[in-house]
C-alpha cells in the first residue's frame, strides 16, 4: 500500500510540474490589462507640477498603469514644443511643459506608467471670442477666411458652429494635413507611449459642407448639385475622409516611431450591434461616419476605446452597454479594444460592476484589452471624493499591479506598411486619383490618393511591390518598392517630364 502511495505521489508531482507552466502563462496573460484614466484639460490634472504628482499617485494607488491626457484642447497646446499657440487656460502654470513633466515622472515610476497624448482632433475653438494669437488656426482658417483658406466644417444650412465648437472638415485636404501634422509633431518631440485621437468624426449627418469638400465630391461623382445629407454616396465619401485622416495619422506616426501606440476614442451610441448588418446601421456609421471597426480590420489603429457612456441604473442603457461590450469582445481582429466606462454617470459601485463585466471573458474565451475611465476629474455621479473611487478600484477590481498588454504586431511584426505621394509632370500633387499596387503571388490592389495626393496601405506581406500610375495624357514610370515587416516604406510616383 505504501509503495502505491509513493508511486501515485510521484505521478501527481510530475503531472503538476507539466501543468504548471501553462497555468502560469494563463495567469500572466490575465495580468496584462490596460487600466487607464482619461484626464481632460477642461479640469485640473496636469496644469502644475503638484497636480501631475497627485495624478500619478492616484493612478499608482489604483493599480492602474496608463494615463490618456488631453494636451490639445481646442487648437492649443499644454506643452512647449508645439506647432500651435500655447493654451489661454490661466490655470496652466506659466512656462510649464505639462506633457514633458508628466512623461519624466510617469516613466520614472515603478512600475512605469504609460503616457498617451490626447489631442482633440477636429474641433479647434469653442468661444464666441477669437483666440488672442493671430497665428491660431481659427484666426487663419476660420470664419474670416475665404475660398480654399476656409477650413471649417459647415452644416447643410450654412451654420459653421457645432454646439460650442468650431470644427475642421476632414474633407478639406489642407485641414486634414494640418491635423495630422499636430499628432506627428508630438511623436517627434516627446517620448510618448501613445497618441490618442478624439473627435475624429463628423458632427452629424448634415455636417461636412465645407465648399472645398463639396467641390471634391461633385468632381468625383460628376454632379453639379449640392448633395443631400441622406445621399448614400455623400455618406460613403465623408466616411472615406475620416478613414484618410486616421490612416494618414497612423502611418506617419509609426514611420517616426514604430513602437508608438495609436488609439482612438470611438462612438458607441445607442443599441449595440449583434450582426455586421447591425453595425452598418449604427449611428457611428450613419451619423458621424466613423467606421472604427474598419480601422481595426485595416490595421490603421492599434486600439479602439469605445466611449461606453451608459448609466448602469437605467435598464435600457445597461442593456446597450452590455450589447456593445459583447460586440467589442468579438471584433478586435488583430488589434485591441478597451472599454470606456463613464464613471461620471454612475455610482462607484455601478462603475465597478460595468468594469467587471467588461473585463470578463465571453463564452469563447475572448477578452478586451482593458478599460479606460472617463474621467479622472469626475469619478462618480454622487460627488464622492476621488479617494473613494481609487480605493474601491484597488480593492475590488484591480487587486494587484499588472503590465500593459503587449501589442504583438509591434514587438514581433509580420506585416509592413507603405505610404507615398503621387505627382504630375510638373511636380504638383495629384489628389483623388487611383493607382495600382502589385505584389508577389498575384497580389493586386487599387489605391486612391487623398485630396493632397497621399496614399497609404497597411497589412502588406513583406516583399517586393510595383506601383503603377496611368492617366489619359501621360504614363508614369513603374516604381519598385520593398516592404519590410514592422516598417513604413515610402515612395514617390511622378509622371515623366
Amino acid at each position: 500500500m505504501g509503495k502505491k502511495v509513493v508511486q501515485f505521489s510521484l505521478l501527481f508531482v510530475l503531472f503538476f510540474l507539466t501543468w504548471l507552466p501553462d497555468r502560469t502563462n494563463a495567469q500572466e496573460q490575465t495580468h496584462e490589462q490596460l487600466r487607464a484614466f482619461w484626464v481632460d484639460a477642461f479640469h485640473d490634472g496636469i496644469k502644475t507640477p503638484e497636480q501631475v504628482d497627485q495624478l500619478l499617485k492616484d493612478v499608482h494607488d489604483a493599480n492602474a498603469n496608463t494615463v490618456i491626457v488631453q494636451v490639445r484642447r481646442r487648437g492649443d497646446a499644454y506643452f512647449n514644443k508645439s506647432l500651435e499657440p500655447r493654451t489661454q487656460d490661466p490655470r496652466l502654470k506659466q512656462g510649464f511643459d505639462a506633457l514633458q513633466d508628466l512623461i519624466d515622472k510617469a516613466h520614472a515610476m515603478e512600475p512605469k506608467i504609460e503616457v498617451h497624448a490626447w489631442l482633440a482632433t477636429l474641433p479647434i475653438w469653442n468661444s464666441l471670442y477669437p483666440p488672442i494669437d493671430a497665428n491660431h488656426v481659427f484666426n487663419q482658417h476660420g470664419p474670416s477666411s475665404e475660398g480654399a483658406d476656409f477650413w471649417l466644417m459647415t452644416r447643410y444650412d450654412g451654420v459653421i458652429r457645432a454646439g460650442a465648437d468650431y470644427v475642421l472638415d476632414p474633407g478639406h485636404p489642407d485641414a486634414l494635413d494640418y491635423t495630422v501634422e499636430q499628432y506627428v509633431n508630438v511623436v517627434k518631440e516627446y517620448d510618448v507611449d501613445g497618441i490618442h485621437l478624439d473627435l475624429a468624426r463628423y458632427m452629424g449627418t448634415d455636417w461636412g459642407y465645407n465648399p472645398t469638400s463639396v467641390e471634391r465630391f461633385q468632381k468625383e461623382y460628376k454632379m453639379a448639385d449640392i448633395p443631400k445629407p441622406a445621399d448614400q454616396n455623400w455618406g460613403s465619401w465623408r466616411r472615406d475622409q475620416v478613414n484618410n485622416l486616421v490612416r494618414k495619422t497612423y502611418l506617419n506616426a509609426i514611420a517616426v516611431k514604430p513602437e508608438v501606440k495609436v488609439t482612438v476614442a470611438t462612438i458607441a451610441w445607442g443599441a449595440g450591434p449583434e450582426t455586421q448588418d447591425d453595425y452598418e446601421k449604427t449611428r457611428t456609421m450613419t451619423e458621424v461616419f466613423q467606421d472604427w471597426q474598419g480601422w481595426l480590420k485595416e490595421e490603421i489603429i492599434d486600439m479602439a476605446i469605445p466611449m461606453n457612456y451608459n448609466r448602469e441604473h437605467v435598464e435600457l442603457q445597461k442593456k446597450w452597454y452590455d450589447q456593445w461590450i459583447a460586440w467589442e469582445k468579438k471584433n478586435q481582429f488583430n488589434r485591441q479594444i478597451a472599454a470606456g466606462p463613464a464613471a461620471y454617470l454612475n455610482s462607484i459601485n455601478n462603475t465597478l460592476n460595468q468594469t467587471k463585466r467588461a473585463l470578463e471573458a465571453n463564452e469563447d474565451g475572448e477578452q478586451l484589452a482593458g478599460v479606460s475611465f472617463y474621467s479622472y476629474a469626475v469619478t462618480n455621479v454622487d460627488n464622492e471624493p476621488i479617494e473613494n473611487f481609487i480605493n474601491a478600484l484597488s480593492t475590488a477590481v484591480f487587486e494587484q499591479k499588472v503590465r500593459v498588454p503587449e501589442m504583438p504586431w509591434k514587438t514581433n511584426p509580420i506585416t509592413g506598411y507603405l505610404m507615398g505621394v503621387l505627382k504630375d509632370q510638373s511636380g504638383q500633387l495629384v489628389g483623388d486619383t487611383m493607382i495600382e499596387l502589385k505584389g508577389e503571388e498575384g497580389f493586386a490592389k487599387f489605391i486612391k490618393t487623398d485630396g493632397n495626393g497621399w496614399f497609404g496601405v497597411s497589412k502588406l506581406t513583406p516583399g517586393n511591390y510595383i506601383i503603377k500610375y496611368k492617366t489619359e495624357s501621360t504614363n508614369a514610370p513603374t516604381v519598385h518598392v520593398k516592404v519590410e515587416a514592422g516598417k513604413v516604406t515610402t515612395a514617390e510616383i511622378q509622371a515623366n517630364k
